[in-house]
């Protein structure tokens, strides 16, 4: 009987140790479960917003091709010009003031093809008097009159191609105009060369167009080709491209080397070479190498066929100095 109450006691006082152990393991547990989810929550940020991050999957950016060298932009010292407009072949056949461009350019091509530099000799100064022949008959006479100090130059052209009245000066290009003046019967109407900004002013139609180093106007585009010749013969081969500034635009005006040809004139026969510019209204120029490259003769045949020709019968040459 001491027995079995001496048991029931010890069972009893190891069911309350079981229980007060099993009671401090699960205050343990909950403890250390809550000191894991204040270690593992974020810590709040102060004054700034959470931020959200997406990702996503960026496709690699396409190649550039890289620009050819010469398309590359140069800087502009003048605001943009409107295109060019085409260009009359001749002074003769220039409309008015009022008249409306031509569709086509005569013995031109596209503006933005500027044409190369060219070596330029100035030619000394010299007058030249034509005789005038004409497929419908008549005839009169044709007059070019060049003057320059060397550096200056005052230029008179009156014949078949028109009468035209040009000023200006010379640079690296050559003959350099400033202002040319285009009769048309009793009046006159004008152009002029902004060097500084790149542009030809077409004062009858009060608007410009882009001007490039080594553009000529309708009768300073003749001696050019006489200073080409000068500072180097081999320079007119195949083709020879100048920029023109006529009253209603500018266009490069492309003159066709025909090859040598002896030409008769009043003052003898003449080895020449001969040129062509095509186009609705054709123009031919015959320059003398032994008369300093000026042109000896010119032809100018019509859209309707006719042809006027100026065969040189005077040549004036001022005094050496």
């Amino acid at each position: 009987m001491r027995i079995g109450n001496t048991a029931a006691t010890l069972f009893g006082r190891h069911a309350r140790l079981l229980a007060l152990c099993g009671l401090s393991l699960l205050l343990h547990l909950i403890v250390i479960a809550w000191l894991d989810t204040r270690i593992l929550a974020p810590l709040p940020l102060i004054g700034n917003p959470a931020l959200a991050v997406r990702l996503a999957d960026v496709a690699p950016a396409a190649p550039t091709p890289a620009a050819p060298a010469a398309a590359t932009a140069l800087p502009s010292p003048m605001p943009a010009l409107p295109a060019p407009a085409p260009v009359q072949a001749s002074a003769e056949a220039a409309p008015g003031p009022a008249a409306a461009p031509a569709a086509q350019p005569a013995g031109g091509v596209a503006a933005v093809e500027m044409p190369s530099r060219y070596r330029v000799t100035v030619p000394p100064s010299a007058s030249l008097r034509y005789e005038v022949r004409s497929t419908g008959g008549g005839g009169g006479e044709a007059l070019l009159d060049w003057q320059t100090d060397g550096v200056n130059y005052r230029l008179a052209l009156d014949g078949i191609t028109g009468a035209i009245e040009s000023e200006g000066g010379t640079d690296d290009a050559g003959i350099a105009p400033l202002r040319a003046r285009y009769r048309l019967g009793a009046g006159s109407a004008a152009i002029s060369f902004d060097r500084e900004r790149g542009a030809i002013v077409l004062e009858s139609l009060g608007r410009s167009v882009q001007d490039t180093p080594g553009s000529q106007d309708g009768a300073s585009v003749l001696v050019q080709l006489a200073g080409i010749g000068l500072a180097d013969p081999d320079q007119l081969q195949d083709m020879v491209d100048i920029y023109v500034g006529r009253l209603n635009g500018a266009m490069v005006e492309r003159f066709q080397v025909l090859g040598k040809e002896t030409v008769e004139t009043p003052l003898g026969a003449m080895e020449t070479l001969h040129l062509a510019r095509a186009g609705a209204a054709r123009l031919e120029v015959w320059l003398a190498p032994e008369q300093g490259w000026l042109p000896v003769q010119l032809r100018a045949t019509a859209p309707d066929g006719s042809v006027r020709t100026q065969v040189v019968k005077e040549i004036r040459r001022a005094p050496a100095p």
